[in-house]
């Protein structure tokens, strides 16, 4: 009876073996759905990332080709605008290549100016050209004792501003009446100082002045900081 009842235990334990396998395998196939799921979901956060951080790139990117695009035409324009700027000067402010080789006849007449020219009249030649950027070119030829540093110059003079072709200055607005110096001593500009060395009496002396050589970095009246001068000088005496 024992073996029979052994049996029948058994039997029996053999009986749950099956379902329990079952169980299993559905415990199985649910961590493995899960592994997947989950594995999906870490592959589509992960393809959500890249594409994320793939347009931020590609947005950056564009906007980067446009400001370079932006700064290309301003540059472009710029340089144009300087060019057109710097042709008006050859041409109107300092030497212009289509005008004749004579004197203006503003400063030909026998009568003294009652006003300095508006803007400078075109005159044609090759000037001097200094290291420092200073220009000049003699619109008449003087004769007699050429200027030198202490020597006495009276004079009478025009400016215009260099980028606008403004006057700004005249001894011929004051009646005429000339302005005396001291060459080499500090009296006057920069460029007035270097560029006059040389002039007799009777020379008409057209300067251009880098703004180092003027006034610098500082307003003067109506002359703007940073400002290129032009001036014509006509030499009265050197002494």
């Amino acid at each position: 009876m024992t073996q029979t009842a052994q049996g029948k235990k058994g039997g029996s334990q053999r009986q749950r073996r099956p379902g329990q396998r079952q169980q299993e395998r559905i415990r199985r196939q649910i961590r493995r759905r899960r592994r997947r799921q989950l594995i999906a979901a870490s592959t589509v956060t992960l393809l959500i990332i890249v594409l994320a951080v793939f347009g931020f790139w590609q947005y950056q990117r564009v906007n980067a080709q446009q400001a370079a695009s932006r700064e290309a035409t301003a540059t472009a324009v710029s340089k144009a605008h300087a060019n057109a700027t710097a042709t008006a000067l050859a041409r109107n402010c300092f030497i212009d290549s289509s005008a004749s080789n004579q004197v203006p006849s503003v400063y030909s007449a026998t009568a003294t100016p009652t006003a300095g020219p508006a803007t400078a009249p075109a005159i044609n030649g090759t000037p001097v050209v200094k290291s420092d950027g200073l220009k000049y070119f003699d619109i008449r030829a003087g004769s007699g004792t050429a200027a030198k540093n202490g020597s006495t110059l009276e004079v009478e003079y025009v400016g215009w501003l260099a980028n606008t072709c403004k006057k700004f200055d005249s001894s011929y607005d004051r009646n005429g009446q000339p302005f005396s110096f001291t060459l080499g001593k500090g009296q006057v500009i920069k460029g007035w100082d270097e560029g006059l060395v040389g002039v007799k009496p009777g020379t008409i002396r057209r300067l251009y002045i880098p703004a180092k050589l003027g006034y610098g970095n500082q307003a003067q009246g109506s002359i703007p900081a940073n400002s290129d001068l032009i001036f014509d000088v006509i030499v009265l005496s050197v002494k």
